[in-house]
């Protein structure tokens, strides 16, 4: 059996995982433990849109939210009929929840200079690094340019602890899909082939 050492960043849960399959864990390097917890923070928001989308979806319910017999009830979807607009930014406002708590925040900037003196303030300001500057016509530039680290503010909104657990669990719910196929499946990036 050939032996491999791999080193990562990994969450609690996928190192459980790991561990559940044979794996062991020969060193820790750094350990980040949170006293509080929560598995409620975003119940309300990610129920409330699963639901939207579930009656938006038509009557394919999920026995989670819905009653077997679509019955009208506070508790479970009510408002069952087909609406792929609705069903479109309910999937979206899922999905989108997790991905702005690991948003990258230092994007280009983009300026459009109409003189000169806006042009140098921009080019030689040392809070700036990958400038470039693309004449658009006689009256006006354009500059791009991002903030060095040492000087771009932190978003507040970001956490990159939600992030990586929303996406440990993601890839976990997938693993778990994959665990049932064994040998016959192989994924390389986004890309998934099944072997028959």
């Amino acid at each position: 059996m050939r032996k491999r050492v791999i080193v990562g960043t990994w969450s609690t849960i996928e190192i459980d995982k790991a561990i559940e399959k044979g794996y062991k864990l020969q060193k820790i390097y750094e350990l980040e433990h949170f006293e509080k917890t929560s598995t409620d923070i975003f119940k309300l928001y990610v129920d409330t849109f699963m639901k939207y989308k579930q009656e938006a979806s038509g009557c394919k319910c999920d026995p989670k939210y819905c009653k077997p017999d679509c019955e009208n009830d506070k508790e479970y979807i009510d408002k069952v009929k087909h609406n792929s607009g609705l069903r479109f930014i309910a999937k979206i406002c899922l999905n989108n929840l997790w991905g702005h708590f690991g948003m990258r925040d230092n994007f280009t900037q983009k300026e459009y200079c109409f003189t000169l003196e806006h042009i140098t303030k921009i080019v030689f300001n040392e809070k700036y690094k990958d400038i470039s500057t693309m004449i658009l016509d006689e009256n006006i530039v354009l500059t791009e340019y991002k903030e060095k680290e040492e000087y771009s503010k932190p978003n507040p909104s970001v956490n990159v602890y939600i992030a990586l657990f929303t996406t440990a669990h993601a890839r976990l719910k997938l693993y778990e899909l994959l665990d049932i196929l064994q040998e016959k499946s192989f994924i390389h990036g986004y890309r998934f082939l099944y072997l028959q």
